[in-house]
């Protein structure tokens, strides 16, 4: 698709199209990276809050699990 998008909007300008083919994944590869590093910090927050409410229930948390999204220490039962 980007190909495509590229090669008509080279044509359009009288461009090479691999100069547009080339600017269009250029942006497409930049916004990615940017998603990628904005849900990386998401997660490090989520993270980073259930260790904390851990700790403010008394237990040593050293464990995070993503799929249920709790803290846990290595004593506690039922969370994985």
């Amino acid at each position: 698709m980007a190909g495509a998008a590229g090669k008509y909007y080279a044509d359009d300008r009288g461009w090479p199209w691999l100069t547009a083919v080339g600017a269009i994944v250029a942006v497409l590869l930049f916004v990615g990276t940017i998603a990628i590093v904005r849900s990386e910090s998401r997660d490090a927050r989520t993270a980073r809050a259930a260790v904390d409410g851990a700790a403010a229930d008394g237990s040593v948390p050293t464990h995070y699990c993503t799929a249920c999204g709790q803290a846990s220490s290595p004593g506690e039962t039922g969370n994985t």
